[in-house]
């Protein structure tokens, strides 16, 4: 139908729409309200909320059962007798072949008397009288047809037990030090268990001079001081006097007698020595010599007022030509009078 036509009928629509729209607003606002919707969830009752509010205790943690522990292990067993590397080498200090003879104390099979008892044989020496006080390294030579033998050793101050080892020739051992004190009278004893067939034969006990203090060593400013106290003295009289006033070696009435220091080098090169000696009551003029390798120095002792009365005396220069162990030796050539002299120290001072 066409409705171009009826303008009328258009104007009596649209202000009944503009009428329609606020009414059904109103109609709309005054209707009952929906119910609120309820959680799906009931609210926790309050024993759930004091099972919520209190922590649970941790899992306690689980460990693995510890291993038994295992038993020790047996602890291991050794040979009482000492091994012997069968000539490869040994813990026996080196002897120097140029050692000395003079001074050294022999004791052979005259000097003790052998005895067997029951637990023990025992060689026992009585006729020993040392002529001076000293130092002395004991060595022992023996022979021994069994694979050991333990054995004890007592004198003057030195007690000793020690395994000796087979010895189908005579063999050296060194059973430590002993310090006589005074002149006169020093027994010993070594004790070991029975031996069948002749199996231990002593062949000798001796005494080996060794000096008294210690090894001197070179000082920071490259000096070497060579104390009274540190010298080896090989001798039958000479000795170390130790008391304060005194602090020297005397009693040097024999030329035969000598005194050697050994002592450590670290820087080698020429060195001026000095000799602080004394000598007195007339017997100054012996000729002495001092020695280190192949080099000497001599000097002529002079009265200095009294043998401890001391004096430095310049001898000259010497070359060390090599670091660690030196020797040095003070040897007497001659004696004018009753004695030759009596030494506080040698000095070897650096040459700049």
């Amino acid at each position: 139908m066409n409705t171009q036509h009826r303008p009328f009928d258009s104007m009596i629509r649209q202000p009944f729409a503009l009428f329609a729209i606020p009414v059904a607003l109103t109609l709309s606002a005054c209707g009952p309200k929906p119910e609120a919707k309820t959680s799906a969830t009931p609210a926790p009752t309050a024993e759930r909320k004091a099972e919520e509010s209190t922590p649970q205790a941790a899992a306690a943690p689980t460990h693995p059962a510890p291993a038994a522990a295992e038993a020790p292990a047996p602890e291991p067993k050794f040979s009482e007798a000492p091994v012997d590397i069968g000539g490869f080498g040994s813990s026996e200090p080196a002897e120097r072949k140029d050692m000395p003879s003079r001074g050294v104390i022999t004791l052979g099979p005259d000097s003790w008397q052998h005895s067997n008892g029951a637990h023990w044989e025992t060689y026992t020496g009585t006729s020993f009288k040392a002529k001076r006080w000293g130092r002395y390294k004991v060595r022992l030579t023996y022979i021994l047809n069994r694979s050991a033998l333990g054995m004890q050793f007592r004198m003057a101050d030195l007690v000793v037990k020690k395994s000796l080892l087979n010895a189908t020739s005579p063999r050296k051992t060194y059973l430590g030090d002993i310090y006589i004190s005074q002149p006169g009278d020093v027994p010993f004893a070594l004790l070991t268990p029975p031996t069948e067939n002749a199996g231990f034969e002593i062949v000798e006990i001796a005494l080996i001079p060794t000096c008294e203090g210690e090894v001197p060593q070179q000082e920071a400013d490259g000096s070497i001081v060579l104390n009274a106290k540190d010298a080896i003295t090989w001798s039958e009289n000479m000795r170390y006097e130790p008391k304060p006033e005194k602090n020297c070696l005397g009693f040097w009435t024999s030329e035969d007698d000598m005194a050697e220091w050994e002592f450590i080098v670290n820087k080698p090169g020429r060195y001026k020595v000095t000799v602080s000696h004394g000598c007195g009551g007339g017997n100054h003029g012996s000729q002495v010599e001092l020695k280190l390798s192949d080099q000497t120095l001599k000097f002529t002792t002079q009265d200095t007022g009294g043998f401890q009365n001391w004096k430095e005396v310049s001898l000259g220069e010497i070359e060390i030509k090599g670091s660690g162990k030196q020797r040095l030796m003070i040897d007497p050539v001659n004696k004018v009078k009753s004695a030759v002299l009596d030494v506080q120290k040698v000095v070897l001072t650096p040459v700049s």
